[in-house]
């Protein structure tokens, strides 16, 4: 005989229009009976009827999640986003669609014909989508109940971003404890926020010392580890007295301290290096990466809360998480040395 959910509400000693709530992912119900309410659901063997509510609903229940395509190598930090986001999304009764999105190819209303083709409630745009990328412009001129993790805020678009800025002072404020001053920087594209941030964030946390960093020490890359190998050689050389990196990713960070072995130069005994993103694969580095790292899973909560809020007739707004300092081996004091 077919569980309906008459027969969970019986079971839980709750009202039938919980229960219907907690399943359909409806603002207002509490995260805790709606675990419950699954886990009953996951016992007994329900089956939702999903032409029923679709017929009742007139829901898809769909929501699309935005990921980039590059055309060079990057690391995609938002692929640890993805599970987590998956997994809350599901408890709410939302299930989700992938759509890989080319950076530099998007057309122009491209994001209207796939909300209707797919009947799509709302979206979530993974980061490297920035304020002016033309796909969240549509989303904000749409204005479609969506989600980021760049910069774009609007009436019916939330962001929650990693404090850049203040991941910069930790940067900073960790060398220069360890006794370093002459400090290079390894940058992503000048025009990024995270860059804007995140350089913002370190020259001020310099500037309390007394240090005024020396913009001949900085060199741009593009997020790749090729270019973060480039870029440390090229500062290593141009100043011999340098005596530590930070570096704008991980993957720059890594690409530099290969490039630095290679020549010759001992990380951390001669030169310490930080980098950005916290990526998993950075604990397994030789030496491993001290780094700053984004807080995904309070992120992500965060980034499901105020997409249910702007389903339930809410407004767009920002929530920003600091960063967590991780300290590995890669990062040598020279304090009394």
């Amino acid at each position: 005989m077919r569980v309906t959910i008459k027969d969970l509400a019986r079971e839980l000693g709750v009202a039938v229009s919980t229960v219907s709530r907690a399943l359909n992912g409806s603002y207002g119900v509490h995260p805790s009976t709606i675990a419950r309410v699954h886990q009953k659901a996951e016992e007994l063997g329900y089956i939702p009827d999903l032409g029923a509510k679709q017929l009742v609903g007139k829901k898809s229940h769909l929501i699309g999640v935005f990921t980039p395509e590059f055309e060079s190598e990057v690391s995609p930090e938002f692929v640890e986003f993805f599970p987590p986001l998956h997994k809350l999304l599901r408890m709410h009764g939302k299930d989700v669609i992938i759509f890989s999105v080319p950076v530099k190819e998007y057309s122009s209303n491209q994001l209207n014909e796939w909300i209707v083709q797919r009947k799509l409630e709302g979206c979530v745009f993974m980061p490297a989508f920035s304020n002016h990328h033309p796909l969240m412009k549509d989303a904000l001129a749409l204005g479609v109940p969506c989600v980021n993790f760049g910069n774009t805020q609007g009436p019916r678009c939330s962001l929650v971003r990693s404090d850049d800025r203040e991941g910069g002072r930790l940067a900073a404020r960790l060398l220069l404890s360890s006794g370093h001053s002459k400090i290079g920087y390894i940058a992503g594209p000048r025009h990024l926020h995270h860059h804007l941030n995140r350089y913002g964030g370190f020259c001020e946390e310099l500037r309390l010392s007394g240090v005024v960093h020396d913009a001949t020490w900085v060199s741009y890359g593009d997020y790749s580890g090729s270019s973060g190998a480039r870029a440390a050689l090229e500062l290593w050389e141009r100043s011999p007295k340098m005596t530590a990196l930070f570096c704008e990713n991980d993957l720059m960070a890594m690409g530099a301290i290969t490039a630095l072995a290679q020549a010759g130069v001992r990380v951390p005994e001669e030169f310490s290096v930080i980098g950005y993103d916290g990526a998993f694969f950075t604990a397994y580095m030789n030496p491993p990466l001290t780094t700053l790292r984004h807080h995904i899973s309070e992120i992500v909560i965060h980034a499901t809360d105020l997409l249910l809020e702007l389903l339930a007739g809410g407004e767009g707004r920002t929530v920003v998480i600091a960063p967590q300092l991780i300290e590995r081996k890669s990062v040598l004091s020279r304090v009394n040395r």
